[in-house]
């Protein structure tokens, strides 16, 4: 008699154990509503960088490693920007910037930028467009062969040059905004583009010429092809252009506003407290602007006095040790 209990007692704790882990799995099986609070936990996804800056340094490398070092930590880093060069070609390439940049772009420095210009539609221009330039014009500086002064030539065919590669590597699709500029710049204090409006075409104060300077800009993606676009145009129909280019002030800063204030883009300019200034090394070449013989407490050669008074204004209290 024990031993049925015994055996009918193990039998209904095999049965109880059966049927509680057919329960179990029952229930986990059972199809679950994922919008209920108990369902799968949402997959949260990884941020994604938003500040996408390229700026871009056109022209020859100069101002040296001091100033280099200020873009760097006022420019660069603040920003979470990339650095592209289109410069002139080097067999030098000591420089930190090449060890820095992303992208590197290197145009041949020509004898006679006329010769550089007819990369853009051949050589039709040299019939159309001397009649209407002055001949102190500097908008075609550098085009040897008609004796302009200056190097507007050189400054407007780095444009073009860049605009090239700006389509050929679709970077307007990969960045928001662009910032161009010059390697000679010695930053004072921080150049933090997210307090400027992205709508708007920003240009440091100052430096102007009568027009709107050449030697920075922050644009957005949209923008910056049109904002590039300048000589094309002018070698093609330089008779739209006569009203000015033909008097004795004409210069590349005055092209640049013409162009722009046709294009309908030149009312979205605005200006921005400067924070740079242009400085030289004692072994810079230039074709143009020579340096001072002043060197000032940061240690480079000082180029124009009314920028360097400027930023130090906006920068009061706000240098550090970087700069």
């Amino acid at each position: 008699m024990n031993y049925l209990q015994t055996w009918f007692r193990w039998l209904c704790a095999v049965l109880v154990g059966v049927l509680l882990s057919r329960l179990i799995a029952t229930a986990f099986s059972f199809p679950r509503d994922d919008s209920l609070p108990f369902g799968p936990l949402q997959q949260v996804a990884k941020p994604v960088a938003t500040n996408k800056t390229l700026v871009i340094i056109i022209g020859n490398l100069r101002g040296g490693e001091k100033a280099w070092k200020t873009l760097y930590h006022h420019v660069l880093d603040v920003n979470d920007a990339d650095l592209a060069l289109m410069i002139g070609r080097s067999l030098q390439r000591t420089s930190s910037l090449y060890d820095r940049a992303k992208y590197l772009w290197e145009v041949d420095e020509y004898v006679d930028w006329a010769d550089a210009i007819d990369l853009i539609n051949g050589t039709s221009w040299r019939e159309r467009v001397p009649r209407y330039l002055y001949n102190e014009s500097s908008i075609l500086g550098g085009a040897n062969m008609f004796g302009y002064r200056g190097s507007g030539a050189v400054i407007f065919m780095f444009r073009w040059f860049l605009s090239q590669k700006i389509l050929e590597n679709n970077l307007t699709s990969i960045y928001d905004r662009f910032v161009v500029t010059r390697s000679d710049h010695y930053y004072l204090c921080h150049h933090n583009l997210s307090c400027l409006d992205p709508q708007y075409i920003w240009l440091p104060k100052s430096q102007n010429f009568g027009g709107v300077t050449d030697r920075h800009l922050v644009v957005n993606s949209s923008l910056l092809l049109p904002a590039l676009d300048i000589l094309p145009p002018f070698l093609e129909h330089p008779e739209d252009y006569a009203s000015f280019a033909s008097f004795k002030v004409g210069n590349p800063e005055r092209l640049i506003h013409y162009r722009w204030k046709k294009m309908g883009i030149r009312e979205l300019v605005r200006r921005f407290d400067r924070m740079m200034f242009t400085c030289a090394e004692w072994n810079d070449q230039t074709r143009w602007q020579t340096k001072s013989d002043s060197v000032v407490p940061e240690g480079v050669f000082l180029k124009y006095t009314k920028e360097y008074n400027l930023s130090h204004v906006t920068c009061k209290g706000l240098i550090d040790d970087h700069g």
